[in-house]
């Protein structure tokens, strides 16, 4: 459901010429009942990857987590705030303003200017009824680990955090766990829900590990028993690593 609308991606050039750039498209995102309009690279040659950023695609792992949302809107219509990190193109993010009883309370993140731009672009596509007034998300820099005090203070701690697909190094795994730790309300229900793929099968241990040390509680989501249709949005192959967990903080 492609429409024309296309953006170029503008990238620095120096040296040598580069190869032609991989274009954004607008295209429809429709998670069962839940349809979104995202501006994104949804398609790319693989000799296009290294042109393109990580958060300028939006991964089976992002499907997976608003898939898991739309199936458990409870946990969106209880809270009272929602954060995504590592946002990318927004869509559990924008899934999940699109089920809270209060968009402008869903906050997503990136720490790429130029995802954030991406982000701005779908949240107008998808919120903006020629209302200026009107509930919309909002999207904002962060960087796991820096000034993660001072965000707090500006945004509040939130009752949902989400991220997807956001592991590439291991080195990122304590900074994203200790920021979500760090931004998470001390409620009982207040969770991290996050999705991604071990591609290396390497991570897994370290996650764990980690939010032990973080003080976050976690369980596994059986997502393919619990999300039985979610074939249809994703092929089995690309998230046969996939791991889907929710994490707590611990009863101090």
């Amino acid at each position: 459901m492609s429409t024309s609308e296309r953006f170029l991606i503008i990238v620095p050039a120096s040296g040598p010429a580069k190869p032609r750039f991989p274009r954004y498209t607008l295209e429809e995102v429709k998670i069962k009942d839940v349809a979104l309009r995202l501006v994104a690279v949804h398609q790319m040659e693989m000799r296009e990857a290294h042109l393109v950023l990580t958060g300028q695609r939006i991964w089976p792992a992002a499907k997976v987590l608003a898939l898991y949302l739309v199936e458990n809107p409870d946990i969106l219509q209880s809270a009272g705030s929602v954060l995504e990190l590592g946002a990318g193109p927004g869509l559990p993010g924008l899934v999940a303003a699109k089920l809270a009883p209060q968009p402008d309370r869903v906050v997503l993140t990136d720490n790429k200017d130029l995802v954030l731009d991406l982000l701005d672009k779908n949240i107008v596509k998808n919120f903006d009824n020629g209302d200026p007034m009107a509930d919309k998300p909002r999207c904002c820099h962060l960087e796991w680990g820096k000034g993660v005090t001072d965000f707090r203070d500006q945004y509040g701690g939130f009752d949902v955090i989400l991220a997807s697909d956001v592991i590439y190094h291991r080195p990122d795994i304590p900074l994203l766990l200790q920021t979500a730790r760090d931004l998470l309300n001390d409620k009982p229900s207040s969770v991290l829900l996050l999705s991604y793929n071990d591609r290396a099968k390497i991570f897994q241990q370290t996650v764990k590990e980690t939010a032990q040390e973080c003080g976050l509680e976690w369980t596994d989501i059986p997502f393919r028993e619990l999300l039985p249709n979610f074939s249809q949005l994703v092929h089995p192959d690309e998230v046969r690593h996939l791991h889907l967990m929710v994490f707590m903080k611990g009863v101090s």
